[in-house]
């Protein structure tokens, strides 16, 4: 009985050993047949776009700093921080009393430089001609006196000593011709009138420039906008590099960021922009870029630096909850494609050449496509290429072990 036990556990021993031979050759064989296991993913048609993320600082794009013209006392500020106010509105007003007085007092001036103008224009000048006149004959009569004698004395009627003195005549009457005509033309009365007609001419300059400055005295808006600050008082005694009031458009605002030199070549002028805030909530506005910087800046961090283009963004909605200063998020679309031929970033090969693939999965076997992408989404990119469609399967995260043509088994989705 005992022996026909052992007997009966040794079969079992061995009829064990063989299954178990069996069986790890089975998996060898089935393992051998199913090839490299793959997970894949779905090769997808969508619409895609490629979008830029970064943050930036509203600014108004109408800003001013008010300074007056003139030096002087605040007598009136008319507006109050917070106030609304358009171009051309008065803000305040400087002490303009000194300069009225002197308008007045330079107008009676100038009645007085005009009355003794007429004045001058009125006077005789009757006896300074009548001389002028008369020395212009008597020369004429001894110039032709001499011109005569010069005739008789060639044909010997009459001595040198003759026309010598028709000569000195005639030389006599041109200086005294020459100093009536000056006297005539310079005479006092002409000089006077001269000197009275420049002097009329100064004092209406000087009218205009105390004009000027009284209209100075008027301190005026230059453009629409809110009074955000106001940096004085009345009775304040202020000058041209005082600043008044700061005044910005709050309802035409920008915001300025500052993108990488490793970005920058993805923006362009016109691309449309989603801009978002921590200060407003959940709303969300609409921009476009208007201004890319032509220069960059290098900005230094800790231990590291980089360098950054300025770009500004139109804010295009107008009445909305950004004031200036605050801080905006920015999404910048820089690419966008309807229909596109999309796959997981994990599906893409990159070989040691950097030629890019893909690998789908035909039948049991790995087809290999070189590809070339294109606009780059959030979680998927544009594949470009041959021999791939949408609905086809591409092995995702593929090693150096994946080739044209390999026999794979794909894992669950």
């Amino acid at each position: 009985m005992f022996k026909v036990r052992k007997k009966f556990i040794w079969l079992f021993v061995v009829a064990g050993i063989f299954f178990v031979l069996f069986s790890s050759f089975k998996m060898m064989k089935t393992k051998k047949s199913v090839g490299v296991f793959v997970k894949t993913a779905r090769i997808e048609k969508q619409d895609i776009k490629s979008n830029i993320f970064t943050s930036g600082r509203v600014v108004s794009k109408k800003e001013r700093k008010v300074t007056p013209d003139l030096t002087g006392r605040i007598v009136k500020i008319f507006v109050h921080e917070g106030d609304k106010v358009t171009k051309g509105q008065l803000l305040a007003k400087l002490d303009s009393k000194e300069l009225e007085y002197d308008l007045k007092d330079e107008e009676i001036n100038l009645e007085i430089l005009k009355e003794r103008l007429e004045q001058l224009k009125r006077k005789d000048k009757v006896e300074f001609r009548t001389s002028y006149k008369n020395a212009e004959i008597d020369y004429k009569e001894a110039l032709e006196d001499y011109e005569n004698k010069k005739e008789l004395y060639k044909e010997g009627a009459i001595s040198e000593e003759d026309l010598d003195t028709a000569k000195k005549s005639m030389e006599k009457a041109y200086n005294d011709y020459l100093l009536a005509k000056k006297n005539y033309e310079n005479s006092e009365d002409e000089l006077e009138i001269k000197i009275q007609e420049k002097q009329i001419k100064a004092s209406k300059l000087k009218i205009e420039k105390i004009k000027s400055d009284i209209e100075k005295t008027k301190i005026l808006s230059p453009i629409d906008g809110t009074i955000t600050s106001i940096e004085v008082s009345e009775l304040s005694i202020v000058g041209p590099s005082t600043v008044l009031f700061n005044i910005k458009d709050i309802q035409d605002l920008e915001v300025v960021t500052n993108i990488s030199e490793y970005d920058i070549s993805k923006i362009k002028l016109g691309q449309n922009v989603k801009i978002t805030g921590e200060g407003i909530g959940d709303k969300e506005y609409k921009g476009v870029v208007k201004y890319i910087s032509p220069s960059a800046e290098t900005v230094t961090n800790g231990q590291s630096t980089e360098t950054t283009i300025e770009v500004k963004i139109d804010i295009k909605d107008k009445n909305t909850e950004f004031r200036p200063n605050f801080t905006a998020n920015v999404e910048i679309n820089t690419a966008s494609k309807e229909n596109a031929l999309v796959v997981p970033y994990e599906a893409i090969y990159t070989d040691k050449d950097g030629k890019k693939s893909i690998f789908t999965v035909d039948g049991n076997k790995a087809k290999k496509h070189e590809i070339k992408t294109g606009i780059e989404g959030d979680m998927v990119v544009e594949v470009i290429g041959d021999g791939f469609k949408e609905g086809d399967l591409v092995i995702l995260n593929p090693t150096e072990r994946i080739k044209d043509g390999i026999e794979v088994s794909v894992r669950g989705m």
